[in-house]
């Protein structure tokens, strides 16, 4: 099974590819504004290091958020392309389930930073990717959380997300990537505010 993942939702784009037995990866860390223009090259330059091409991959994945909503927006709008264009399938990953694989605590809390003292949280029990709480938490109340605590620091790690993609496929969760956002970005919430004062 040849596998692409695609994660562009922080600072650090990483890419990871698999071809059965080898994963090869691929790190940008020029910051997300450089995202758009460098996706592409980074993807070519991961695929000349393993010798295939584009349409033997099998299976695309992208990691869809939380995260950066320019890098969201845009991991997800390539990995749909290079999918459709192959006539591939798509599993889909978030940023929490990257964070939490692979723990073997009762509880875990993964985190990450959301600017303005506060961080996007999840928390997970018994090693199940199915988190049990979703939402924002404050550096305060992140750090009364009585289990442990892992913030999102630096690029994605390539074998997670290849077992991770894996996990997926062999669970038959094939996705059409929806972005995964848990508030609207500055833009939204700045025409929303324009248009209440319009209403009021």
């Amino acid at each position: 099974m040849k596998i692409l993942v695609i994660d562009a939702t922080s600072d650090m784009m990483s890419i990871a590819l698999t071809d059965g037995e080898k994963t090869f990866s691929f790190v940008s860390n020029e910051g997300s504004k450089k995202h758009n223009s460098l996706i592409m090259p980074a993807i070519d330059e991961t695929l000349k290091k393993s010798g295939l091409k584009i349409d033997e991959i099998d299976v695309f994945g992208c990691v869809v958020g939380p995260g950066s909503f320019t890098g969201i927006r845009i991991g997800v709008a390539t990995v749909k392309a290079l999918a459709f264009a192959t006539g591939k399938k798509c599993v889909s990953i978030t940023t929490f389930e990257e964070l939490a694989y692979g723990e073997n605590d009762s509880q875990v809390t993964v985190a990450i930073d959301c600017r303005h003292n506060s961080y996007y949280a999840a928390k997970f029990e018994n090693s199940s990717l199915n988190p049990v709480f979703v939402g924002e938490l404050s550096e305060e109340e992140l750090s009364k959380q009585n289990c442990k605590v892992i913030k999102k620091s630096g690029a994605s790690n390539p074998d997670k997300l290849i077992a991770i993609a894996k996990m997926k496929i062999q669970a038959n969760e094939f996705s059409e990537l929806v972005p995964y956002y848990l508030k609207k970005s500055q833009a939204e919430r700045e025409y929303d505010a324009k248009n209440m004062d319009k209403t009021v």
